[in-house]
């Protein structure tokens, strides 16, 4: 049948029958491994508004299989690819003008795309077989062809009426990729230790040769990137020596970027307000108090009042602060803008937080905006990083939200640390301190 495109012939129609815009599912070999660790089984591409799809093996049992670089080439001719996943999509296929439809959903609704793709013949070989990494090649080619164009029946109406959401392009370009680049490296472990503490659902979905892939999730409502795969959250390690101590560089040492008090900062640059690269919390702390010198204690309070006051939880007896009426100015005015305008809109992206948003009240709607901000100044932050270690032997081993942490190679040098140190600060408007360590206790 036609739909296998698997002969010069066919791929030459095909070629001439791609158009404007089309729909493009890679299947890899192991739905359940890391896509660092799979490889290409084959594509289904389903031109918009056509009756059918095509499918296309290249690495399965199946009869003929295609050239993939032959694929990439005609894949290019498209004008416009939807994909349910465009960084998955990058491990596969360099298509950087790719749509990520689930990204594009998630930015407009607030939630997760639901499609079905559930084959009774897929699931019994996932069933029984789901350890085996090229499993895709072995089921046969028309049910996977099937399972492709379930997935594109049931989300076809939202692909037709898609409406590109404010700030899309600075996640779907800029944050995929930076997200890609950061999960290839992965984590060095000691495996056995690794699978005995965390107990991944099958370790051999994310570790190879005692390195462990993580894999960065955007499809939530703040655009924040989640870090959950195979049942481990390498977002919230534990901070417990058996847990950390599970982890190893791959070259000399772990070095960890920790910004100052950063959301406070994050709002101080929004508000304008000045502040110097003392511990942030340490110079609201001498105005609670009206010292220079602060106990730990005060600091610790501090550090309670400051996280509060973020989110309009001012107390009294400090509401006549300078920037803590500033700060409830500022979610005032989001509050009511949201409420007048019908959304308010991060600077930096211009992602957008409207009114499909549910339940929404003045101190989390400032939690969403604090969030997008920090997550899109990280965005530039790391971008300007990656570019700058891309011919060193150092990496970004894991990226949590206030802190990157570096697989650092003495071969770098000492300048190396300090000029990451000044990507990072940001023209000094974000000050970090730096930890390392030859494990994660740092």
């Amino acid at each position: 049948m036609f739909y296998i495109v698997e002969k010069e012939s066919k791929l030459v129609s095909l070629e001439n029958f791609i158009r404007v815009g089309c729909f493009v599912h890679v299947i890899s070999s192991n739905d359940y491994f890391h896509p660092k660790l799979t490889t290409t089984t084959a594509v289904y591409i389903r031109m918009i508004n056509s009756k059918h799809g095509f499918i296309i093996p290249i690495d399965h049992n199946d009869g003929l299989n295609v050239d993939k670089e032959r694929v990439y080439k005609i894949l290019n001719k498209a004008q416009v690819i939807y994909t349910l996943n465009k960084k998955e999509l990058l491990y596969h296929f360099n298509i950087q003008k790719a749509i990520d439809i689930s990204l594009a959903y998630s930015m407009t609704f607030y939630d997760k795309l639901e499609f079905n793709s559930s084959i009774s013949t897929i699931n019994w070989y996932y069933n029984k077989f789901n350890s085996k990494k090229d499993i895709n090649s072995l089921i046969p080619i028309t049910k996977l062809y099937e399972k492709c164009e379930l997935i594109y029946n049931s989300i076809e109406e939202y692909i037709n009426n898609i409406k590109i959401p404010e700030g899309f392009d600075f996640y779907n370009k800029l944050a995929t990729n930076v997200f890609f680049l950061i999960e290839q490296s992965g984590i060095e472990v000691y495996y056995e230790s690794f699978k005995e503490i965390f107990k991944p659902r099958n370790p051999i979905f994310n570790t190879l040769n005692n390195k462990v892939y993580t894999l960065y999730n955007l499809f939530n409502p703040t655009s924040r990137p989640t870090n959950n795969f195979n049942s481990v959250n390498f977002a919230a390690i534990p901070h417990t020596e058996k847990h950390r101590k599970c982890f190893k560089p791959q070259n000399d040492y772990f070095v960890e970027f920790d910004f100052d008090g950063y959301h406070l900062r994050l709002l101080a640059d929004q508000l304008d307000y000045p502040m110097t690269k003392e511990s942030a919390h340490k110079q609201l702390a001498k105005q609670y108090f009206g010292k220079e010198e602060i106990t730990d204690e005060e600091y610790t309070k501090a550090k309670q009042i400051n996280f509060h006051a973020i989110y309009g939880k001012i107390p009294e007896e400090h509401k006549n602060l300078k920037i803590f009426k500033e700060i409830q100015q500022y979610i005032d005015t989001l509050w009511n803008n949201f409420n007048n305008n019908g959304y308010v809109q991060n600077p930096q992206s211009d992602k957008q937080f409207t009114k499909e948003l549910k339940d929404m009240h003045p101190a989390k709607l400032m939690n969403y905006m604090m969030q997008s901000l920090e997550t899109s100044n990280n965005i530039i932050i790391l971008k300007d990083v990656l570019e700058y270690l891309k011919d060193k032997k150092t990496f970004i081993a894991l990226y949590t939200y206030d802190a990157i942490l570096f697989d650092f190679s003495k071969e770098d040098s000492i300048e190396t640390l300090e000029e990451l140190q000044k990507i990072m600060e940001k023209q000094k408007k974000y000050p970090v301190k730096f930890k390392y360590s030859t494990n994660l206790m740092l």
